[in-house]
């Protein structure tokens, strides 16, 4: 029977069947949470004696074991279970009798899904984060070890202007970094508590929501019980923001690596076990994960499209539409973290092939350099020294290449990356993203009395 049912009223097969969908799937990320958030429920509600302590006690032993059992594999949620909050009370009212019925007391399945999907999206957005600065630190190490290794600077596919692999290397890691500014962003909008918000209004009960708060690690206890509510779906929309932003710097990467990779260019090699090959053609090694990569970015976009659509339009409160932001989010940040994983992993195998690479570095591409010349040496109007150079290409020759990336000194430049400092800005937000967690991880195991 759903928690919902007043006894004869039970949904037709076909319609419950349509209306839990996949639920129970991505219930199964959430139920952890989901038994967090009851504890601290029950707690709260003795504190403010709407609760016996023998109830409450009763509660919080039988919440304790599920949630060891369920990380244990003793129990999951399925399908028949309608959803991961009903599942729960069942086996708690299975084991323990009347208190279990009594642990709904002034609390919505609005804000206990609520409850249970933010501490997951605190808890995803640390290990996010944790994922960006390791694909970027293996970034920084490709871009240290190979800092002042000359390499050709694109613009519109075409050879455009002498860059390094240092450069190349490194502007990728410092994006991943950047981006950690919008996570920041998100689990700050995360890191409030909606329970207590009810089904969107509060309820008529002296509930103590800075407590609950406490006992979950949430930096504030929740606001308006309306705007708590209505935050559904928009903090699912910020978190695929940020995670977007990375999926979107790694697909840049993979079009540069499929490029960079073809039998045309052949500036790297990859390790073994990074490549697939073809049922046809026994000579292939195809770059499947950097195609996969790009792929992936269209694939995640049509999740962001998909919670955007679902979210504009709606009325306050509570509407069922709501219930499919769950899997985007959830499916948005898994396809994110598997991302970042597979360039940790790849970016320390590939390897620069310095003849490829040095004969791609043709006399035209240091034309920029040569009307920076006649400006400096000559005093020559810029423009008149890009005419100049311009109409007489066949001119150019190809100077020291290692010396030209070294000859660039301006910040930002090949010859002044600032690597060092990028590594430690790196590893500096890994410790805090580490601490972060820690802390969260630690308010937990508190209140699960381990």
């Amino acid at each position: 029977m759903a928690i919902w049912s007043k006894g004869g009223d039970e949904t037709n097969r076909l319609v419950h069947e349509f209306t839990v969908g996949d639920d129970a799937l991505y219930d199964r990320v959430l139920a952890p949470y989901d038994i967090l958030g009851s504890l601290a429920h029950a707690r709260m509600l003795a504190s403010v004696g709407l609760l016996t302590a023998a109830d409450a006690a009763a509660l919080e032993s039988g919440l304790r074991a599920l949630h060891t059992e369920f990380l244990a594999g003793q129990w999951t949620v399925e399908t028949a279970d309608e959803d991961v909050h009903s599942k729960v009370e069942a086996l708690l009212t299975e084991r323990i009798g009347e208190p279990a019925r009594r642990l709904h007391t002034g609390r919505s399945r609005n804000d206990q899904v609520l409850t249970a999907i933010r501490l997951w999206q605190k808890h995803a957005l640390c290990q996010l984060a944790r994922d960006a600065c390791t694909a970027a630190s293996a970034l920084v190490e490709r871009a240290r070890t190979h800092e002042f290794h000359p390499f050709p600077g694109y613009t519109h596919l075409q050879r455009a202007m002498p860059s390094s692999l240092g450069q190349f290397f490194g502007a990728h890691a410092q994006a991943l970094v950047d981006d950690l500014v919008l996570v920041e962003a998100v689990h700050r909008l995360a890191d409030c508590n909606p329970l207590g918000s009810g089904a969107s209004y509060g309820v008529g009960l002296p509930l103590d929501r800075a407590m609950t708060a406490d006992l979950l690690g949430f930096a504030e206890p929740g606001g308006i019980a309306m705007a708590d509510a209505n935050s559904r779906g928009k903090v699912e929309s910020a978190c695929l923001d940020a995670a977007g932003a990375l999926v979107g710097d790694l697909s840049r990467f993979a079009a540069d690596m499929v490029l960079f990779t073809t039998s045309e260019c052949g500036f790297f090699t990859i390790g073994a076990g990074f490549t697939t090959g073809s049922s046809i053609m026994p000579q292939k090694k195809n770059l499947d994960l950097f195609e996969l990569l790009r792929g992936r970015a269209s694939r995640f976009l049509g999740l962001r499209t998909a919670l955007a659509a679902t979210t504009i339009g709606l009325p306050s409160g509570y509407s069922r539409d709501l219930q499919d932001t769950k899997a985007l989010c959830i499916d948005g940040l898994r396809l994110a973290r598997q991302s970042l994983a597979v360039v940790a992993a790849a970016a320390p195998t590939l390897q620069p092939v310095r003849e490829r690479i040095l004969a791609a570095l043709t006399p035209d591409i240091y034309a920029t350099d040569e009307a920076y010349r006649l400006v400096r040496e000559q005093g020559m109007a810029f423009r008149d020294a890009y005419r100049q150079v311009g109409n007489d290409l066949s001119q150019l020759q190809a100077p020291d290449h290692d010396r030209v990336v070294r000859s660039r000194t301006h910040l930002g430049s090949t010859g002044n990356l600032g690597l060092v400092q990028l590594g430690e800005r790196i590893a500096a937000a890994d410790r805090a993203w580490s601490t972060r967690g820690d802390r969260l991880e630690a308010t937990w195991q508190r209140l699960l009395g381990a």
